[in-house]
């Protein structure tokens, strides 16, 4: 048998060779390395949210593609609609023929994009031309420090929603869920979609804020009837969006934080049994049990018979909660799509059907 000491000096010459050579067998190629995420970290605890100021004419909107590539026409015809009533309007030419397959252009080009937004002094709004998918590929490389320092109109949806999660979780900037110029915005001269235009413009433009957004009751359609699954009021932070991708940020340090949230879902065109799927994983993740109340948006589907399979899985996810819930919210990729403050305090009064803004978005 070998004396101790000599095991020993094995030993340590076997954990001196492996000290030497395991990063050499971990490295990188450097072609092929991701960047390093310097500007993303991870909020103080006490970080209090804060609010952009309301966007007023002279004002400078930046559009960006973070996630889908770009429809010419209706970027140009959006550009024109907010310069004929006083914006500024500003996006990279090149933005409008970038595309790599389903992607408005490299990571490196998308990220580029909207970090030189979210740092230029001059841009109050940033508004991304659509959803897609993206926004994941780039999360951890985007400045959220620098939104924090210069609070910004951030808007958009469905994929955009993994940009609204991660504000909330590293910048706590007041944001919007909301229409975009691809999908609702540049259409506005058709009636089927002057209710998400209007409801955008109430929420951001100060020419079109009520005198007091306090106590102010989101917008409905005409005639749409929000339902109640069950009744009472609560009040939280509003957080939530995309179904899908709510769930993809979830065991990242980009997802929602539930407890005493006031959660708001919505999806496109998913099958009902990818529906019961996430929501399942919501519920086993702990969100359902923790948020204070719930709003489920709209869920639209491929043929009638998709539409009762849906209704009837999150009908009886929800049933299942015990806090106040109420459906067939106006948000979600559909024409009439309400602008919702992402992370704002709110109420929900499922007796009446009325999700309520409590405090002022936007700084006056």
């Amino acid at each position: 048998m070998k004396h101790k000491s000599s095991l020993r000096r094995t030993f340590l010459t076997q954990a001196t060779t492996a000290a030497v050579v395991l990063p050499t067998l971990l490295k990188t190629d450097s072609a092929h390395a991701v960047p390093p995420t310097e500007v993303n970290v991870a909020p103080k605890p006490a970080m209090d949210w804060i609010k952009p100021n309301g966007l007023k004419r002279g004002d400078t909107i930046a559009l960006v593609a973070p996630a889908g590539p770009a429809d010419r026409t209706l970027v140009l015809a959006y550009k024109k609609q907010m310069e004929d009533i006083g914006f500024r309007v500003q996006f990279d030419e090149r933005m409008l023929d970038r595309k790599q397959e389903y992607l408005a252009g490299t990571d490196d080009q998308r990220v580029e994009e909207l970090n030189q937004a979210i740092r230029n002094p001059q841009v109050r709004g940033i508004f991304p031309v659509r959803g897609g998918f993206g926004l994941t590929r780039i999360l951890d490389r985007v400045d959220f420090e620098a939104l924090r320092r210069d609070p910004k109109v951030v808007t958009g949806y469905s994929d955009i929603t993994a940009f609204h999660l991660a504000n909330a979780r590293l910048s706590r900037v007041i944001s919007f869920h909301s229409p975009m110029p691809m999908s609702n915005l540049a259409r506005a001269d058709l009636p089927e979609y002057a209710f998400a235009n209007r409801s955008f413009e109430r929420m951001l433009l100060v020419s079109k804020f009520p005198k007091s957004m306090i106590g102010e009751a989101i917008e409905v359609p005409q005639g749409h009837q929000v339902k109640t699954l069950h009744g009472g009021k609560s009040q939280g932070r509003l957080l939530g969006g995309n179904l899908t991708l709510v769930c993809s940020t979830l065991g990242t340090r980009y997802a929602i934080e539930p407890k005493g949230a006031i959660l708001f879902l919505e999806d496109v065109h998913e099958e009902a049994y990818r529906v019961d799927r996430m929501l399942s994983q919501l519920r086993l993740a702990g969100v359902l049990d923790s948020v204070a109340g719930i709003v489920m948006g709209r869920f639209t589907y491929k043929s009638p018979a998709d539409e009762l399979k849906i209704t009837s899985v999150v009908d009886e996810y929800m049933k299942r909660v015990r806090c106040p819930v109420i459906t067939d919210f106006p948000v979600g990729h559909v024409p009439e799509n309400a602008t919702l403050p992402f992370g704002a305090n709110v109420e929900v009064d499922a007796d009446s059907g009325k999700l309520i803004v409590m405090e002022e978005p936007c700084v006056r």
